[in-house]
């Protein structure tokens, strides 16, 4: 049975100023991103910047974004304080109205202490912030505390920022989602773990969140660790039987309360 709706917002892409990936792996530039609406004409995204990765910089990357048409996420590349005050005014006055904080990539991962920081500065400057809730690693580069609770410390701290908790905590999905049970500021974005083989079992939890939770779900691609399409008939397998508002809010609404598109 074929999902249908007016906007695919994915929640998650990776395109490149260079076309280049992780691992030496060949990912996905802009135009790549840009020719999914051959398949899906309805398609948008958030083009969602990493440091180091790709030849990532600020002001190429939203110049990118802006030329295809996609909403462009900052990298957040440096966790030392003053130069992080000073990326995040280069970030908004560049007219980026998203970042992503992404701990492993940071070298960062073992203590998240800094995040009530970095969601203040966020707050300050009018940013929704994407954190990347995956927490496996390499032995040597584990979480030395559970990060869970860390975010719910940052919350206490800044409680008005407007969080996207990418991942939604992989297999730990049900805990995390709980956070965003009472707060209209927090959504919990499905990429990767509605595609992953390891967090199959979690699909009767996914239905239950997207029935019970729609108003907080968002779903993304991934790419390029995940085929974009194959993502899409992911969702239409498991989402088929919503009914029409539910699909909205989990395929473009949520999203588009903290991005609101902008037409051209």
């Amino acid at each position: 049975m074929a999902l249908t709706a007016s906007l695919y917002f994915d929640s998650c892409t990776h395109p490149t100023l260079n076309g280049e990936w992780t691992r030496g792996q060949r990912g996905i530039g802009f135009q790549d991103l840009a020719s999914i609406r051959l398949e899906i004409p309805n398609y948008h995204a958030l083009a969602i910047g990493l440091p180091g990765i790709g030849s990532y910089e600020h002001s190429a990357f939203k110049r990118e974004c802006d030329t295809w048409g996609f909403e462009a996420i900052a990298a957040i590349t440096t966790l030392e304080p003053l130069k992080t005050e000073r990326e995040f005014e280069t970030i908004s006055k560049l007219g980026f109205r998203g970042i992503k904080i992404h701990p492993r990539l940071l070298g960062s991962n073992r203590d998240l202490t800094y995040l009530s920081r970095l969601f203040s500065l966020c707050d300050e400057f009018g940013l929704v912030c994407l954190l990347c809730t995956y927490e496996a690693d390499a032995p040597g580069q584990m979480p030395t505390t559970d990060p869970f609770y860390q975010i719910c410390a940052a919350l206490n701290d800044v409680p008005s920022v407007r969080l996207i908790l990418m991942h939604g905590g992989g297999s730990r999905l049900l805990q995390f989602a709980a956070l965003s049970r009472h707060s209209e500021t927090i959504l919990i974005d499905l990429s990767f773990t509605i595609i992953d083989e390891m967090t199959r079992a979690l699909d009767p939890s996914i239905r239950d969140l997207m029935t019970k939770l729609d108003h907080r779900i968002c779903v993304g691609s991934d790419s390029p660790e995940s085929d974009i399409l194959q993502v899409f008939q992911r969702i239409q397998d498991i989402a088929f039987t919503l009914d029409a508002q539910k699909r909205k809010n989990i395929l473009s609404a949520n999203l588009e309360r903290f991005f609101p598109i902008l037409r051209r």
